[in-house]
């Protein structure tokens, strides 16, 4: 080999030039941000998948109160009430209807407080209960 191109190969292999390292530095922080904005939508996602739990969960709660009210005690529901359900500050409502003659429809209301979910509504129909018991023989 001669002595020029020794010394050609040796220039070309002593190190990183400034414009590579920019280059490199670029596409690290297009990757970064890519990055941060999945994370930025992810963390979105889990807030609003955890409020939406809670109002399943407020809307359980509803549920069960509507059922285990007396049937004589349900127009005592009628109203609202602020309420707390793990993360979620939501107001509850109930409306008391009755579309036939032994048939109540208790309506329950969940409207979550700050407007970040919809409100959700439950319909519980009940019905009068027997005068005795089934298990009654006279």
């Amino acid at each position: 080999m001669s002595r020029r191109f020794r010394r050609l190969l040796r220039a070309d292999t002593r190190g990183v030039s400034l414009i590579e390292i920019v280059v490199a530095l670029a596409l690290l922080s297009i990757v970064l941000l890519a990055l941060t904005g999945i994370m930025w939508e992810m963390g979105r996602n889990t807030r609003t998948a955890t409020l939406i739990g809670a109002r399943g969960a407020a809307l359980e709660s509803a549920a069960s109160l509507a059922e285990s009210v007396r049937w004589d005690s349900l127009d005592a529901l009628v109203g609202c009430s602020a309420d707390t359900s793990a993360q979620l500050v939501y107001t509850r409502c109930f409306e008391v209807t009755a579309p036939s003659g032994g048939i109540r429809q208790v309506r329950a209301i969940v409207t979550p407080a700050g407007g970040a979910l919809r409100p959700e509504t439950l319909t519980v129909s009940r019905t009068r209960p027997r005068s005795r018991s089934p298990l009654y023989m006279p």
